[in-house]
């Protein structure tokens, strides 16, 4: 199972992370069942400079800065592909 969690925090969400609400419905029917997805505080990325600019999404362990539906579709995909959590 590939983890996705959502920055919820006002910045990320004004930045773009709004359209993550409508995730479910963008994922491909082959990996839907294989995605968890879930919302999370502020970790306070956007604070710091070296993480990049919002909205913020972790893919499992990977912090995606100035995420996208596309972007992370993309790295779901690459997760899945070298068989982490099939």
């Amino acid at each position: 199972m590939v983890e996705i969690k959502i920055c919820f925090g006002t910045l990320c969400f004004i930045m773009g992370g709004a359209a993550f609400e409508m995730l479910g419905e963008h994922l491909p029917e082959e990996i839907r069942n294989k995605v968890r997805v879930e919302g999370m505080n502020c970790p306070g990325f956007c604070h710091k400079a070296e993480f990049g600019k919002p909205p913020f999404v972790m893919v499992n362990q990977t912090l995606i800065a100035e995420a996208n539906i596309q972007k992370v579709i993309a790295k779901v995909r690459e997760e899945l592909s070298h068989g982490a959590n099939q």
